[in-house]
């Protein structure tokens, strides 16, 4: 072993100055990238965890991540959120436990998927009104102290004879943020957003609950005044109580 050893070196020193030059590049970067090989087998294979997301479920989506201490990446020319393949379905399972994420529903993008040939026109419309529906909700939600936003859209079959007619109506369950409450220009906000969103349904057929079942409007003449049901309430209490004084 020791003559190998020797016999190199010498055949290495009786080669001319470049060619030893050469050699040492040549093996300084195969070390290199052999180590390079070793560090970037060592890194974490990361996966796609949500893509897509508003710029509100994604912060909430990265501090959940975060308080989990799961690792992630962001690709900052997309915004999709990865984490490590190993810890994905794991994530996935902790985001939910959390409500995250929270606007996730497809809206009008669930049109633009291959519908194939032979689609009803029941279909076609069954699944134009839930896109309708969750763009709605989307548009909701980003309100002040909503949180997260359904909405339920009844639109009957148009008839040709008036008597026979169904007016289409809808109802908006606004989840609100703890300690939260909606005021009388976004009630009203929301009646006239969806009202003008969907043809033929006025106000008064637009009823918009919390997630306490909480009457916010019913529609019809309260909504146009831009009133809540617990102003009504209010004012029932305030007349009963005059009508106690007086009597």
């Amino acid at each position: 072993m020791a003559m190998v050893k020797a016999e190199t070196v010498q055949g290495f020193q009786g080669l001319p100055a470049l060619r030893q030059i050469g050699l040492m590049i040549g093996l300084a970067a195969s070390v290199a990238i052999g180590v390079a090989v070793v560090l970037w087998s060592q890194q974490p294979n990361y996966t796609l965890l949500y893509a897509n997301l508003s710029s509100k479920d994604a912060g909430q989506v990265i501090d959940a991540l975060q308080s989990s201490g799961i690792q992630f990446k962001v690709d900052e020319a997309t915004g999709a959120v990865m984490v490590e393949a190993s810890k994905l379905q794991s994530a996935r399972m902790e985001l939910a436990q959390d409500g995250l994420p929270e606007g996730n529903a497809m809206g009008f993008e669930m049109l633009q998927k291959n519908q194939g040939f032979g689609t009803s026109q029941f279909i076609e419309t069954a699944r134009f009104q839930r896109a309708l529906e969750a763009e709605l909700g989307r548009t909701i939600s980003e309100l002040r102290n909503v949180k997260t936003a359904r909405v339920h859209l009844a639109l009957p079959k148009r008839s040709v004879f008036l008597r026979d007619r169904s007016e289409p109506t809808a109802s908006v369950m606004a989840d609100l943020y703890s300690g939260r409450s909606l005021g009388e220009e976004q009630i009203a906000a929301i009646v006239h957003l969806v009202s003008s969103s969907v043809p033929h349904l006025k106000p008064e057929n637009v009823t918009v609950v919390n997630q306490h079942g909480d009457l916010l409007s019913s529609g019809g003449r309260d909504a146009g005044m831009g009133q809540t049901s617990t102003q009504f309430s209010y004012n029932r209490k305030l007349e009963k109580t005059y009508v106690d004084r007086i009597q």
